[in-house]
């Protein structure tokens, strides 16, 4: 195998009287290269978007939600219970409800969470979320999403009323706290309040509706509701929910897009693949000579496949290496480009206003990379397959022959 392989180096090495073959081997690295950075900064944007909608929704909501039908009044015996299963870090009772508020003419459904102020911050990041106010709320207290304040032009220390669906009585509740968790569906329709003031507004006597769970690791909630219902199912009735029970359809078309988005981009590597053909194929054609010399001295098919092989993959794995160098430093450093361009533009590029971030979230994940790397390397093999397939072709005497 070696000397196939020294044969390949020597034929991408062309002398003066074929430097055409080398500038093509060159160009087809350069395009191979390109198609990998795409690949990786396009991939690389959308896990950080990944990563950033995840964070949301398991910000504002625990990671499970252990619910039970008709609530229960021993919210924190149950708590003392959870702390004998592997994988919980933390839990906090919660009571939960729909309400309507009446704005001008229109009446608005929101969502009323009565929460312990306390342990809430242990299982959700609510608390960095405020941007106005505290979570330390206490009777008739509540806190807002931004965007459901703004609807009703609100600030700190205004009195809205809430009509609550179990008694169909207005209420009055004072806003102490305004978070904005950047879900837009959150912050416009969620209102949060201590629990004693949820089970007087739901008429609700001393239950709650359940214990809201964080976990040690985001990706087992599987494992911990699986074991949540082998050892309490049948002494309680109840429900457990994850957060990708509760996001599935959302983090479904989110993969759905990913997977799209890098067939759609690594189609720049298949058209570079194309120079890869026709470099091998210019090879092949000028290497007939040598061919039928190889094939007359007892070389095999299969080594002539090799030496082609070997060139064509060369190519690849320089142009993989140089666009994953490439391709990661970019992704590293887009949000400086971004900058650079905002400034010189003289105008944000990502108005947080309007995005409710103004930073391009990237996530350069190993398993991402590994597949691009695989899908470019089969890429090229395959590319490199069919100009060398038709040098093993070529008969020997009829290549001296003509020679």
């Amino acid at each position: 195998m070696m000397f196939e392989l020294w044969l390949s180096r020597c034929y991408l090495a062309n002398g003066k009287r074929e430097k055409i073959i080398s500038l093509t081997a060159c160009i087809s690295m350069v395009g191979i290269a390109l198609g990998v950075l795409v690949v990786i900064v396009v991939i690389s944007v959308m896990s950080g978007f990944d990563k950033y909608l995840e964070d949301k929704m398991i910000g504002t909501n625990s990671h499970l939600l252990w619910e039970f039908y008709g609530g229960t009044n021993q919210p924190y015996a149950l708590q003392e219970k959870l702390k004998q299963v592997p994988g919980i870090k933390a839990s906090s009772p919660f009571i939960a409800g729909q309400a309507f508020m009446k704005t001008g003419a229109q009446v608005l459904s929101v969502e009323m969470r009565g929460i312990d102020p306390q342990l809430q911050p242990q299982v959700t990041k609510i608390n960095q979320y405020l941007t106005k106010g505290t979570l330390l709320l206490k009777d008739n207290e509540v806190v807002l999403g931004e965007e459901l304040a703004l609807n009703l032009g609100v600030g700190l220390g205004n009195t809205i009323q809430l009509i609550s669906p179990a008694t169909l009585k207005p209420q009055e509740f004072i806003v102490k706290g305004i978070f904005n968790s950047g879900m837009y569906l959150y912050d416009a329709s969620l209102v949060l309040t201590d629990i004693k003031s949820a089970q007087r507004f739901f008429a609700a006597g001393d239950y709650v509706t359940g214990i809201a769970i964080k976990a040690e690791d985001i990706y087992k909630v599987d494992a911990i509701k699986r074991l949540l219902y082998n050892r309490f199912y049948g002494d309680y009735e109840f429900e457990v929910r994850t957060w990708i029970d509760s996001n599935r359809n959302f983090l479904q078309a989110l993969r759905l897009e990913k997977i799209v988005m890098f067939v759609v981009v690594t189609m720049t590597v298949v058209v570079a693949a194309f120079g890869i053909i026709s470099t091998l194929i210019m090879s092949v054609m000028s290497k007939v000579r040598d061919i039928g010399i190889l094939r007359s001295i007892g070389a095999k098919a299969r080594s002539i496949l090799a030496i082609f092989l070997f060139q064509g993959l060369a190519i690849g794995i320089a142009g993989i290496a140089f666009g994953l160098v490439a391709g990661i430093s970019l992704s590293r450093s887009l949000n400086k480009i971004v900058d650079l361009i905002s400034f010189l533009i003289g105008k944000d590029l990502i108005p947080k206003d309007i995005y409710y971030f103004n930073k391009i979230p990237t996530s350069i994940n190993v398993h991402d990379i590994g597949v691009i790397i695989i899908c470019t390397l089969a890429i090229t093999l395959l590319a490199s397959f069919y100009p060398a397939f038709y040098a093993t072709r070529i008969n020997a005497t009829d290549a001296l022959r003509h020679e």
